[in-house]
């Protein structure tokens, strides 16, 4: 019988493990490429499983408009769209200071208009905001026609009425000051407004928070945190859109490639969206109450994969449904604008130019008007707000009505009968005059984040009791 010593064992051990580390495959059963080739080979198929729309109208604008960065797309109440671009001024490492201020303030703003008006043909019609920016970056227009614009190296907020757009008629910030108090913002990226006329800034680069004000500009409450696992840190909140159909501001997380959905009334977490496809960086937002409900979305260049796209969400099912690019992929693309039929707009920075994107199946349909009601409590994958759909006559309404009624007789008397609390795997709860619902989705490899609205709530102030 063959005996072995302890430093035998180990020196047989160690002749073993270095045997098998020193075995190599033959170098063509691993290529260089292997790996990327297995990513890329996933990338397609998921893109193939999405339908491609809306379509790319090549030659939109005229190639003879010049602009310089293109930095936000909005859409006035007549459809026209608004392009804020940057002319010659450009954002690059010597912008700004290490404390982010400005570097170059002593020289003039743009001299060129910085706001450029498309009609449905892409000839602009109108021009103007020559003078009056140093380095533009957000644009939406209200329900009012007033047009919100921010400035990164103003550091400011700027309202314009449709009467006046050479006089801010409201300016929120300290110009060239930085900062993270009540009165200064640091980069501000984006202004969402609702139909009340109360509106959101989302600030931004550096103080990654949402400022909620009134239509004068007094500041109601704020949210985001910097650092932690919440729903509720930010990281470059760098676009903002309502869904007042569901009384939701949607805020594209940029570094954290998700879309947070926060309550306009509270700021409350409601859920987030992200998904693998879309990548760790999603540049803009945009909602369509388009069949229930609709996000579209850009993402932002990464090293490696995956490709620089937009994409379509369906809201109530959390699905990636759709996805549209110029070619193969866009560049660097910055922000996005939908109109009710459909339509996209996407403006890049480099190439400086904005794309047309239009779905002729959404724009033939009949649109579907929606009503707003209270938001509710919902616990897993539900976004918080029910809504009601007026589908036809007050006489179809009736029916319905009355259909609905005979239904929760029915319901009512089988539960009667054998005793059951709920039925199949939906259980209502009731508490406090609450109802809560609680339900999983199907999801196509999507990741839906939810978190309960008051156990997180990180606003200073509360919004006024109304």
């Amino acid at each position: 019988m063959i005996s072995f010593n302890r430093s035998t064992l180990k020196a047989l051990l160690l002749l073993f493990v270095s045997c098998i580390a020193a075995r190599r495959l033959p170098e063509e059963y691993y290529p260089d490429n292997f790996y990327a080739n297995q990513q890329s080979l996933k990338i397609n198929a998921a893109l193939q499983k999405l339908e491609h729309v809306p379509q790319w109208v090549p030659n939109w604008p005229d190639s003879k408009i010049k602009m310089g960065q293109v930095s936000g797309v909005a859409l006035d109440n007549s459809g026209q769209l608004l392009v804020f671009h940057r002319a010659d001024n450009t954002w690059d490492a010597n912008t700004f200071s290490i404390r982010n201020v400005y570097q170059a303030i002593g020289e003039p703003p743009i001299p060129q208009p910085t706001i450029l008006v498309f009609n449905e043909t892409g000839v602009v019609i109108d021009s103007w905001g020559q003078n009056l920016f140093h380095m533009p970056h957000g644009i939406t227009v209200d329900s009012e026609s007033n047009v919100w614009v921010t400035d990164v190296a103003l550091h400011q907020v700027f309202k314009f009425t449709p009467d006046n757009r050479t006089t801010p008629a409201l300016v929120l910030g300290e110009k060239f000051v930085p900062g993270d108090d009540d009165k200064h913002f640091c980069k501000p990226s984006a202004v969402a407004v609702l139909s009340s006329g109360d509106f959101f800034v989302a600030d931004g680069y550096c103080n990654t928070r949402i400022v909620k004000y009134a239509a004068d500009g007094t500041k109601i409450l704020q949210w985001g945190k910097r650092l932690g696992e919440s729903p509720f840190v930010l990281s470059v909140p760098h676009a903002l859109s309502v869904s007042e159909d569901r009384s939701l501001l949607l805020v594209a997380d940029r570094e954290r490639g998700r879309v947070a959905c926060f309550r306009t009334d509270s700021g409350a977490f409601v859920t987030a969206f992200r998904h693998w496809l879309i990548g760790p960086r999603l540049f803009s937002v945009a909602y369509s109450p388009i069949h229930g409900g609709r996000l579209y979305i850009v993402n932002g260049p990464t090293i490696g994969p995956p490709p620089v796209r937009g994409y379509v969400i369906d809201f109530t099912s959390g699905r990636l449904i759709q996805t549209f690019a110029p070619g193969d992929s866009f560049s660097n693309p910055h922000d996005l604008v939908v109109s009710p039929d459909g339509t996209v707009y996407v403006a890049e920075l480099d190439p400086h130019r904005v794309y047309k994107f239009i779905d002729d199946s959404l724009r033939n349909e009949t649109k579907v008007n929606i009503t707003r009601t209270k938001p509710t409590t919902v616990e897993v994958g539900v976004a918080a707000g029910w809504e009601w759909e007026r589908w036809g006559s007050w006489a179809g309404a009736a029916g319905s009505a009355l259909g609905a009624a005979c239904g929760a007789l029915l319901l009512a008397l089988c539960r009667a009968r054998d005793g059951r609390k709920s039925v199949g795997r939906r259980r209502w709860e009731y508490d406090h005059s609450q109802f809560k619902l609680r339900r999983l989705l199907e999801r196509r490899r999507f990741t839906r984040v939810h978190s309960d609205d008051s156990e997180d709530e990180p606003a200073p102030m509360l919004p006024p009791t109304v």
